[in-house]
């Protein structure tokens, strides 16, 4: 059972990257010449769409051009993979460590990386604040398009509704980003090491 174990986690692997590689053909050439009918991309298209067509039916994983399916189906084609792979080195299946695998791999592929992207859409604002250049105000609209509400909650819960700049509004919001990754990495940490000595 093991043996079997271990290949499929080494085919799901080689299925992952597939799966990137036909992301990455994507983003590359959307518009592919209907001459390349026998090409890679469609090789690929063949063994790897079925699968990601299972998430395209989730509409709360599209916004407007943005589109999070073929990130929600590499998560749990990774968690699955993850949760095969410990089967085969340990033999059995142990509930806390498939609750651990679950909860890490959301944390890195969806809470980390939102807190990630919100801190470097606030450091690029704060640059515009500190060094304006000639296209400046187009920036600052739009990054203050995507900011205005968080730092609209953080201006009504901090400072209470009291007037400060926007320098001030700006560190203030990285500082608490920073420190919000840092405390939720430390507790998720706890959290999985805990699970992971269940001994069930």
């Amino acid at each position: 059972m093991r043996e079997i174990a271990r290949f499929l986690s080494v085919i799901l692997s080689i299925y992952n990257m597939l799966i990137i590689v036909r992301i990455l053909l994507q983003w590359l050439n959307p518009m592919r010449m209907q001459t390349t009918r026998l090409g890679i991309s469609d090789m690929l298209a063949k063994v790897v769409d079925p699968y990601l067509n299972l998430f395209k039916g989730i509409k709360s994983l599209r916004r407007g051009r943005l589109d999070f399916t073929p990130l929600a189906a590499l998560i749990v084609l990774n968690i699955v993979q993850r949760i095969i792979q410990t089967f085969a080195i340990t033999g059995k299946f142990l509930f806390g460590y498939t609750l651990a695998t679950i909860i890490q791999a959301l944390w890195w592929s969806i809470g980390s990386l939102i807190l990630v992207v919100m801190a470097i859409i606030i450091g690029v604002r704060l640059f515009f604040t500190y060094k304006p250049t000639p296209n400046a105000l187009q920036y600052i609209a739009l990054l203050d398009s995507w900011l205005r509400r968080p730092l609209d909650t953080l201006h009504s819960i901090l400072f209470r509704g009291r007037e400060v700049s926007d320098r001030v509004l700006l560190w203030s919001a990285l500082v608490l980003t920073g420190v919000t990754y840092a405390l939720c990495t430390f507790l998720l940490n706890l959290l999985i090491n805990w699970l992971v000595k269940l001994p069930y």
